[in-house]
């Protein structure tokens, strides 16, 4: 198949969703696909690359202006972007089929490419670009945006969705009639190796990976941390993110006297995968989730996993003794989980997400993921 792949962040750029495209992309490939990928251009990057045969990424200079976040207008950008270069692009370059990354924007420049080109296409949806998934955060956005998405996604030739919440949610948009084209496939994640040799040599570690938003909820574990430290047990804790909640968490931080607390900011990716080797739990106290690319990595790495009950984190904990889901806000509980592991499995070394981490990577392999898209696309094509 020849797949042209949207999405308007690609590594470097943005996270899961990013991470999501390049291993799905990159696995396609060595399937003997041929995959081009049209993304935002950024600073430095070179606006044509071909990372390894079989692949080509096409970045497009829009208003992109940071690494790690975007706005609406950029994304918005990005689309006026992308269908004015395809729109020509097409014209000399065939393609079988596309995959398209959210409903908005990747959805819009394929539904475009769909009408100009008669080119099927598939969205990839991350949770939130799907109305009601998750209406704190995004209500105004889906309510302008309805129609459209509806639209997009009534068209499109399947539609991608990692968790049983995400099919319920987009069964529910489109109705019960559609419902038999929301496919799930669960995220991938690659293969960690030598855990036990950097783990077992660290201090007791504890790890947040993500944005510093109301959505993950993150000063829910600096409560934890700071019971943690009434209980006389010694941490160390790893921020590994950034956002707009940042400067609060610090002076958070600074008050309570959290003094073996580090942000890092944001850092490449083989830096945080370091750092799962070397860490011993993660907490992601969410509100709200597609499928979390940090757990399920943090999984594949032995870390074991302190989580709220949304969208992913079941399906996650479900194969293997590797972690436990724990309520919304609950900051006590969180605290009680890691006094529990820190008696039960740190000092002992018996790290029972470690001993998991084959079995688990087994499941999830991004090899096994990504076959599973090649069969379904493949079907599209036949029908």
């Amino acid at each position: 198949m020849k797949i042209l792949v949207l999405n308007y962040e690609y590594p470097p750029l943005g996270g899961g969703a990013g991470n999501i495209t390049k291993n799905i992309s990159y696995n396609l490939a060595l399937n003997g696909n041929n995959v081009v990928v049209v993304t935002s251009w950024y600073n430095n990057l070179l606006e044509n690359e071909k990372p390894i045969p079989n692949i080509e990424i096409i970045r497009l200079k829009s208003k992109r202006k940071h690494l790690y976040h975007s706005n609406p207008i950029e994304m918005f950008s990005w689309m006026k972007c992308a269908i004015k270069y395809l729109s020509e692009y097409l014209i000399s370059n065939k393609f079988d089929i596309c995959l398209a990354n959210f409903s908005i924007p990747g959805g819009y420049v394929a539904l475009k490419l769909k009408k100009k080109f008669n080119l099927p296409y598939c969205i990839l949806s991350h949770g939130h670009d799907i109305p009601w998934f998750y209406k704190r955060q995004m209500f105004i956005y889906h309510l302008i945006l309805f129609v459209v998405i509806k639209s997009i996604c009534k068209q499109s030739s399947l539609n991608f969705v990692q968790t049983e919440f995400m099919k319920q949610n987009i069964d529910k948009f489109l109705g019960e009639k559609l419902s038999s084209k929301n496919i799930i496939i669960p995220n991938g994640v690659e293969v960690f190796e030598n855990l036990l040799s950097e783990r077992e040599k660290e201090p007791f570690t504890v790890i947040f990976v993500g944005r510093f938003v109301q959505q993950k909820d993150p000063f829910t574990l600096l409560k934890a941390l700071k019971q943690l430290k009434r209980m006389d047990i010694p941490f160390k804790l790893l921020m590994v993110g950034d956002g707009p909640l940042r400067n609060k968490m610090e002076k958070y931080v600074e008050k309570n006297g959290l003094f073996t607390t580090t942000f890092t900011g944001w850092i490449p990716q083989e830096q945080v995968k370091s750092i799962y080797k070397k860490s011993h739990t993660i907490i992601t106290p969410s509100r709200a989730e597609g499928m979390s690319i940090a757990n399920i990595e943090a999984l594949a790495a032995g870390v074991f996993l302190i989580a709220t009950p949304v969208s992913g984190n079941k399906e996650m904990l479900a194969c293997c003794n590797n972690g436990v889901l724990i309520e919304n806000g609950n900051y006590n509980e969180i605290a009680n989980q890691l006094q529990k592991f820190y008696f039960e499995q740190f000092l002992s070394k018996n790290f029972k997400a470690q001993d998991a981490a084959k079995q688990f990577t087994k499941q999830y392999s991004w090899k096994k993921i990504s076959e599973l898209y090649q069969n379904e696309l493949e079907k599209v094509l036949a029908n």
